[in-house]
């Protein structure tokens, strides 16, 4: 299965996508709520395309992997491959080029311009002036983006495929529970999909384009990883939850909701749970909506929601925290398990802020005396995030 969970029509139609998809697992392959499925991505085919073009390759071009000279690579020596395959799956195509990257391009040109304009981006920055970040860093560009940039570059494919970086897996967070649907999983993928920063064409996500566009019956190379953080429900389902979760940061939590649903089931008291889950508008992307809305409706949450573009005022998940302090803070001095789940540049420092004012407020304790009461909850497994950069 893989469907939008964003509205696509009518006047609040989103210019976004996210995507849920559920995935069959392979015999004796079972996880947890709270695991990350680990997907190994396949670069799209444009960007092959463009790959090989640039270096004049047909796809059905087939090379032979010679390494020597120590250096690490993924495939075994001396095997043949096609280009396309290569282009396919050896290496992050998109990553943005390094000061090293264009020294090299600029060592391989006899272009007079050429040469110039890329040891110039190449240099370090002096007085003041650092063209790599104004025109590489700040631009996204890529090798690629250069080379296509500047054709009087004549850069061999073998240089090109030892220069960029291996593809690497992506981890998302399994938005599901085992005992919701035997042998199977979901992930909730943020489709990345926007104008290029460099100004030449789209940028699209690595993965998310290559999920977005899977179909019932493809096979996707991936594994169930644990978390680096003990991310899991309580054992003692009794135990109070406050989960925090805006956009995609949901994830998790629907499998918490799922297990906990199992658990009432199953005879087992649930403690109070409380969910902050935020996004644009109510009418645009509040993914999972009826689910949420169900769960609130039969007691396994009580669902806070966070509109950032319903009104002039934009409202975030740490306000709805703030508002909600005195159904809270209880919970808290009670013992109970806060999980952060999302961005960790803004939205997770905001949450943790408005977490130790509280303790301020209703301790008289310092600043310093509240975040180290917060270090001892993240220390006692009560503070968990699994947050990731923007």
């Amino acid at each position: 299965i893989n469907r939008e969970l964003q509205t696509t029509s009518g006047p609040h139609a989103s210019n976004r996508s996210t995507r849920h998809i559920e995935i069959k697992l392979p015999d004796g392959v079972t996880y947890q709520p709270g695991d990350h499925l680990c997907v190994v991505p396949v670069n799209r085919p444009e960007l092959v395309s463009r790959a090989l073009a640039r270096f004049g390759l047909d796809e059905d071009t087939y090379i032979r992997v010679d390494v020597d000279g120590g250096r690490r690579s993924p495939f075994p020596n001396g095997s043949t491959f096609s280009v396309k395959r290569l282009a396919e799956v050896y290496g992050e195509i998109q990553a943005v080029a390094s000061r090293k990257d264009i020294a090299m391009l600029a060592r391989h040109t006899r272009c007079p311009h050429t040469r110039d304009t890329l040891t110039s981006w190449a240099a370090a920055a002096s007085s003041g002036e650092d063209l790599f970040r104004d025109e590489i860093l700040l631009k996204r560009r890529s090798v690629l983006d250069i080379l296509e940039m500047f054709p009087a570059c004549e850069f061999p494919f073998n240089l090109y495929l030892e220069m960029i970086p291996f593809i690497s897996p992506r981890y998302y967070s399994i938005s599901s529970a085992p005992t919701h649907h035997t042998g199977h999983c979901s992930i909730t993928v943020g489709v990345v999909d926007g104008p290029a920063r460099s100004g030449q064409g789209d940028y699209k996500g690595v993965c998310s384009t290559y999920l977005a566009r899977s179909e019932p019956g493809d096979l996707i190379q991936a594994v169930i990883a644990e978390p680096v953080a003990d991310f899991r429900h309580p054992d003692d389902p009794s135990v109070p939850v406050i989960m925090v979760g805006p956009g995609t940061g949901l994830a998790p939590f629907r499998g918490f909701i799922q297990e906990r649903r199992h658990r009432r089931n199953q005879g087992e008291t649930l403690g109070e749970a409380h969910l902050f889950f935020g996004c644009r508008h109510p009418k645009q992307d509040f993914i999972y909506e009826e689910e949420l809305k169900q769960a609130d409706a039969e007691g396994l949450i009580t669902l806070h929601t966070a509109f950032s573009r319903k009104t002039k005022r934009k409202v975030y998940v740490q306000h709805k925290l703030q508002q909600a302090e005195q159904m809270i803070w209880p919970l808290i001095d009670a013992g109970a398990h806060i999980y952060v789940c999302g961005d960790g540049a803004s939205m997770e420092p905001d949450v943790k802020r408005t977490i130790m004012k509280m303790h301020q407020d209703h301790t008289g304790s310092s600043l310093a005396q509240s975040e180290a009461w917060l270090d001892g909850l993240t220390d006692a497994g009560r503070y968990v995030l699994d947050v990731w950069a923007g």
